[in-house]
């Protein structure tokens, strides 16, 4: 009976040290991939280096910016859900940091359009009315220049023969070969 008390007190001893031994390895292991996740987002933030500041809680205020970037591509109207391109133009040589801000309208604050920091902006045509702002900053994020609010027009012709053509005379950069919706169709039908 007494080596049975020892072969469980030998056994117990063992398997402690067995079981302290594979909670260090994943300390040790939790350490190496704690080391990987901070070497992996170091290596993150110098791909995005020049863009690492947060705007969540970004005052936006351009009062005091000059307004000399133009703004082009825009069209007269966009229909709901075309895409569109707008570039900004400056003068201001050796800067490229540059944010676009949108607001569904001008009562709304702005917000800062996410993964837009260049020279171009791309959207979604879904608001009536959305407003759009680009602004350029230097290497210490102060605002140098600005673009003038650009709204975003959207007209579906509801109702409308779409058969004119666009103030510059040409039909524009979006497709007009989409359905209307029109009764004639079904005037063959119903005699």
């Amino acid at each position: 009976m007494k080596k049975f008390w020892q072969l469980g007190i030998i056994l117990g001893l063992i398997s402690f040290l067995f079981i302290a031994g594979c909670q260090s390895g994943n300390e040790e292991a939790d350490n190496q991939d704690e080391g990987t996740d901070n070497q992996e987002e170091t290596e993150g933030n110098h791909e995005e280096e020049e863009h690492n500041h947060d705007h969540d809680d970004e005052a936006v205020s351009f009062e005091d910016v000059p307004e000399n970037i133009e703004i082009e591509g825009l069209s007269d109207h966009y229909h709901t859900g075309d895409v569109f391109k707008l570039e900004a133009v400056t003068e201001e040589e050796g800067l490229d940091h540059w944010h676009w801000y949108i607001r569904d309208s001008a009562e709304e604050e702005w917000t800062v359009a996410e993964d837009q920091y260049g020279d171009s902006y791309m959207g979604d045509a879904e608001v009536d009315g959305q407003e759009v702002l680009a602004v350029l900053y230097d290497d210490d994020h102060n605002p140098v220049a600005k673009s003038p609010v650009t709204e975003i027009t959207i007209d579906d012709h509801e109702g409308e023969d779409h058969d004119h053509e666009h103030e510059d005379g040409e039909e524009g950069d979006h497709d007009h070969d989409h359905d209307h919706d029109h009764e004639h169709e079904d005037d063959d039908h119903h005699h």
